[in-house]
């Protein structure tokens, strides 16, 4: 049900779309005549372009996918990283951006966050700058492989072709425009796609509304399935005293209560995935996947099959549904909730991820190459008004989709499709295409950004200033650009692994760059204490912690941004204060400062 039928309409406005992305690139290849130009789009941008460009090149396909479907599997509690997200976006619009464009440009003439990161600190042996280069290609690297995977699977979805060809000509369209255009062309395809992804999650969650009758009837479906949830939990526990006498009165209740709970959470899915390994084998099991461990079971499929062993008197088959269901993970959902049921340290680590902010090289970037400091407070008010109703409107199309999925007995075997899904159901597929389409420019918009800065590490940070510092602009230019086709290229052989667990690597590089690069580059804009030496151990042991956390400490639940973040910045104030700052660092500092 949720694939999307293959058609002319949608065909065309794909092609229509990404034939709009390669025009854009096109027509500014001819206009980059430096390495800045390539860059930084000649420092240039305005507030509008810079807002929109910073909030797509953010939120890739996560917005209209797994956003929505994590809030579909939790719901509201899972908004608590929305929420950190739009405080995390804010803070650093308002205290990073205007200092970070005055430091690159009137202070010192950076092109790079490593650039600046070694102008800042006087950093003469390159440390500084050779710990964030390889930072940022390690993570970038593999932040561009889940965009590639993300962009595969929607091709794969949509064209029902296969994924090896989906991938290629996702990675093919996102490479060329990258290539030739460079930031400006980067940045006006991330306010175009900016924009259709601002209509797409306005437009899609109230047509869903008025479909399932207005707020109240959503409430109803969602309640009546949190409330089977419950009731099958219930049951669930009940089993082997149900099997001791599964002819009784008592029992056969307890079985028709439990089909019919089934039946009203038409969104749940049963899977074996958090089954323990020693149930793997396990005949009762395999037979209720079918001998196949990967698929899933809708609650409702669970249900037919109960209901049917029940009208044929087949206890034998009935008995074997019932043991596999009981040794089956199945919890019981509050999804209209935001505190019951979850922990201090969840909510504490969903609204860690607006850290991750300060630290990532991407929107930084867009900071640096804003036109004038006077633009930035427009940019502000532009860029989190977007933000905050695309995250809205994003939860809203994962809560609303579990009333509509129940109300209309649908069924939904990966919840992170039901943008895609809805998009069918409650359009013609001219408009489906345009809504699809928004899925593609959100992928889009952050892997060529990505791309981007992984190239200029390349070209500006170890080419031109380790390697050869009298090297051309536009020698620079086209290490740049062969820099993107390395980096897509290694991101595309990480790529063809369909089963790659992309959201878990996103989080694991957000953290990572939160922790190292975020810490450092607060303490570097508000600190004139701080050091060279502070600042490499606070990036070092950052990233480190977030590595050794993630791999040894992952079970306590705490996202690894917080411990990562706090040693990073402990480690700053105390390797500063046992150095000398250097010559020259703070009037740099105090010359930031005056500029104001």
């Amino acid at each position: 049900m949720e694939a999307v039928r293959i058609n002319t309409p949608i065909a065309v406005m794909f092609v229509a779309y990404a034939t709009l992305m390669l025009f854009i690139g096109f027509y500014f290849y001819r206009q980059n005549k430096s390495s800045e130009d390539y860059f930084l789009g000649g420092r240039s941008m305005g507030p509008v372009v810079s807002a929109l460009s910073a909030g797509a090149s953010d939120m890739s396909g996560w917005l209209l996918m797994g956003l929505p479907g994590a809030l579909y599997i939790s719901g509201f509690i899972d908004s608590y990283i929305a929420i950190g997200l739009t405080i995390g976006a804010s803070l650093n619009w308002i205290f990073v951006a205007k200092r970070l464009r005055i430091y690159t440009s009137v202070v010192a003439d950076s092109l790079t966050i490593p650039d600046y990161f070694e102008t800042r600190f006087s950093d003469d042996k390159h440390i500084l700058r050779v710990v964030c280069a390889v930072v940022i290609l390690i993570f970038f690297t593999f932040y561009v492989s889940s965009g590639l995977v993300s962009g595969a699977k929607l091709f794969e979805e949509v064209f029902g072709i296969k994924y090896s060809y989906a991938l290629t000509t996702g990675t093919l369209i996102i490479v060329a425009y990258t290539f030739f255009g460079g930031y400006k062309a980067v940045c006006w395809t991330d306010m175009i796609q900016g924009l259709l992804m601002l209509s797409a999650l306005v437009i899609l969650p109230l047509v869903m509304l008025s479909h399932i009758g207005g707020l109240s009837e959503a409430k109803k479906y969602i309640s009546l399935s949190d409330d089977s949830s419950k009731k099958i939990v219930e049951i669930q526990g009940q089993i082997p005293s149900i099997l001791s006498n599964l002819q009784s009165t008592e029992s056969q209740e307890k079985i028709q209560s439990l089909i019919a709970a089934l039946k009203n959470t038409q969104d749940r899915n049963i899977s074996a995935a958090n089954l323990d390994k020693n149930l793997k084998n396990d005949t009762q099991i395999l037979m209720l996947f079918n001998q196949d461990l990967n698929s899933l079971i809708t609650s409702s499929d669970l249900a037919k099959r109960l209901e049917l062993a029940v009208e044929t008197n087949d206890s034998e088959t009935l008995t074997s549904l019932l043991l596999a269901f009981s040794k089956i993970p199945f919890a019981a959902k509050e999804r209209l909730q935001w505190l019951s049921g979850v922990s201090l340290i969840s909510i504490i680590s969903a609204l860690a991820w607006g850290i991750g902010y300060f630290g990532q090289p991407h929107i930084l970037v867009r900071f640096m190459s804003i036109r004038s400091t006077k633009d930035v407070s427009k940019a502000t008010f532009i860029g989190i008004s977007w933000m905050i109703i695309c995250l809205a409107a994003s939860c809203s199309i994962g809560v609303l989709g579990i009333a509509y999925i129940n109300k209309f007995n649908l069924t939904l075997a990966d919840p992170e499709r039901i943008f895609i899904m809805m998009s069918q159901l409650l359009f013609n597929p001219w408009i489906a295409g345009i809504l699809l389409s928004a899925i593609l420019a959100a992928i889009m918009s952050t892997a060529s950004s990505q791309l981007l800065v992984s190239s200029s590490t390349i070209a500006e940070d170890f080419y031109k200033k380790i390697f050869k510092q009298e090297a051309s602009s536009a020698m620079v230019l086209r290490l740049g650009k062969i820099g993107v086709l390395i980096v897509a290229l290694i991101a595309f052989v990480i790529s063809t692994d369909k089963d790659s667990s992309v959201l878990s690597i996103v989080a694991y590089a957000w953290a990572g760059f939160g922790a190292s690069f975020g810490s450092v580059m607060i303490f570097s804009l508000f600190w004139s204490r701080m050091t060279r030496i502070g600042a490499i151990a606070g990036m070092i042991s950052g990233a480190a912690v977030v590595v050794l956390w993630k791999q040894f400490f992952g079970y306590t639940g705490i996202y690894e941004i917080i411990p990562g973040f706090l040693i990073a910045s402990l480690a700053i104030v105390i390797f500063s204060l046992m150095s000398d700052v250097r010559p020259g660092t703070k009037d740099a500092y105090q010359k930031m400062l005056k500029n104001l």
